[in-house]
């Protein structure tokens, strides 16, 4: 056998290796995404091992999950797995045929062989090198005139091998078939293959023995039965998990949103009883004891009273403060709202107030509820004691902790003693495992520093 004589089944396998082979290197010259060695050692191992390289790289390739679990977004993510089936299958049948030619080289049968090996090769190539749209409208031709040039094939085969052929062809028409057609195809052709293999074995019926015969069709048939079943139980297993992993993702994404959803409910449950119940309740205190204010005639009675006026006020300011903080959670930025009670401070008092952030951080709602109280509170101070009218807040990092520095231009003090809100401050700061600090002099104002611990950046939480 010349290649003379094997042209017209040789040539388009020829074709279609050269062109996938430069297809594929002037696509990876382009590409940028990989390193320039993997690049390199993947256009050599394409010009070297041709179609068994591009197949390898293709079935290894990711596959991006599809969107929905429809059938259509399932088999479009299958797209690149069946591309490097293809090829493979595409290899098989050249090799498979040209055994197939050599074994019959010298029979009459031999020229019909070779165009109808031709002919079938080339319908092969039309059906699945068809873009996707295209594709359909050639479904079900193409994939069953493949199919129904298995039977002719078989008859005039005398090499005995003809069923690799037919399970070939089984699978490209699987291959880039829907599961619902791929059934079809599957039992088409088992039945091409029988009815090639059935008028051969009538037509050996003369000459050979029976009992070979019977059961060389049996041993065939289960073969090829066995090759198609197992192929199409591939092809239905890649489709469910694909789908399992795309409803996977489903129910992961939705299962996020449900618990974010769950955490904002239950944080603005929780701010509305802390504003329904205490803050209503702090604020019938306040009424109540405006009222005694004005009916007691001792000016000791009268000072207790309009002290605890004073801290019922305080402690409600610093609830709706916190109710602000749980609300915001952590979707509001520390420094946003900071921000706005500064400016709330600046409106209702007329202090002169600097902020200067070192770095920007990201705190739960805890610690931001903390600071922000121990703010207030020493801007209360500041004005109330020491007839401030500057301030100046620093925050930044300190050894790896975040450090809170708030100094005012009052009167200051050489006796600084710790009333019911610095007390307060100091014990908040304490339990979250943080210290507090206060340095004045008579002239000089006061220095209140703040130094806690599990310190954020944004960028770190980003």
């Amino acid at each position: 056998m010349q290649i003379r004589d094997i042209w017209p089944f040789l040539l388009p396998g020829v074709l279609v290796q050269l062109l996938m082979q430069i297809l594929c290197i002037v696509e990876g010259v382009r590409e940028d995404k990989r390193e320039p060695f993997h690049r390199a050692l993947y256009i050599l191992s394409i010009a070297i091992f041709g179609l068994a390289a591009i197949a390898f790289h293709l079935l290894r390739a990711e596959k991006a999950p599809p969107k929905d679990t429809t059938t259509a977004e399932v088999e479009r993510a299958n797209h690149l797995t069946n591309k490097g089936i293809f090829l493979l299958l595409l290899i098989a049948y050249q090799v498979m045929g040209l055994h197939m030619l050599a074994e019959n080289v010298g029979t009459p049968t031999y020229i019909p062989l070779i165009w109808l090996l031709s002919i079938s090769f080339l319908t092969m190539l039309l059906y699945n090198l068809l873009p996707e749209k295209k594709r359909f409208i050639s479904e079900p031709l193409l994939p069953m005139l493949q199919l129904i040039l298995c039977i002719p094939i078989q008859y005039l085969d005398v090499s005995g091998d003809n069923l690799f052929l037919s399970i070939i062809a089984g699978f490209s028409a699987i291959n880039h078939t829907s599961l619902s057609r791929a059934k079809v195809y599957g039992i088409g052709a088992l039945g091409a293959y029988l009815l090639g293999s059935t008028a051969r074995t009538i037509l050996l019926s003369e000459s050979a023995e029976m009992a070979d015969l019977v059961r060389y069709f049996f041993v065939n048939t289960i073969v090829v039965l066995l090759a198609l079943l197992a192929f199409y139980t591939l092809k239905k297993q890649m489709i469910t998990s694909v789908k399992l992993e795309s409803a996977l993702r489903t129910v992961n994404e939705q299962s996020e949103k449900l618990k974010s959803l769950a955490v904002v409910e239950e944080r603005n449950r929780i701010a509305a009883e802390m504003h329904d119940t205490v803050g209503h309740t702090l604020t019938a205190a306040v009424l109540t004891l405006e009222a005694a204010e004005g009916l007691v005639s001792e000016p000791q009675a009268a000072q207790k009273l309009r002290q605890g006026k004073e801290q019922v006020r305080r402690g409600l300011s610093e609830l709706r403060a916190s109710v602000k903080v749980v609300r915001a959670g952590n979707e509001t930025d520390f420094v946003v709202v900071l921000e706005q009670l500064l400016q709330e401070i600046r409106s209702d008092t007329g202090l002169d107030i600097h902020l200067v952030m070192e770095s920007e951080i990201a705190l739960p709602p805890l610690q931001a509820g903390i600071l922000l109280s121990a703010i207030k509170e020493c801007t209360t101070n500041a004005i109330r004691h020491g007839q401030a009218t500057h301030v100046d807040i620093l925050i930044g990092e300190y050894k790896g902790r975040l450090r809170l520095a708030f100094t005012d231009n009052g009167s200051g003090t050489d006796d600084i003693k710790f009333g019911s809100g610095l007390s307060i401050m100091r014990e908040r700061v304490q339990s979250i495992g943080g210290t507090l600090e206060i340095e004045s002099a008579p002239g000089e104002g006061l220095t209140v520093s703040l130094i806690i611990a599990a310190v954020q950046r944004k960028e770190d939480v980003q």
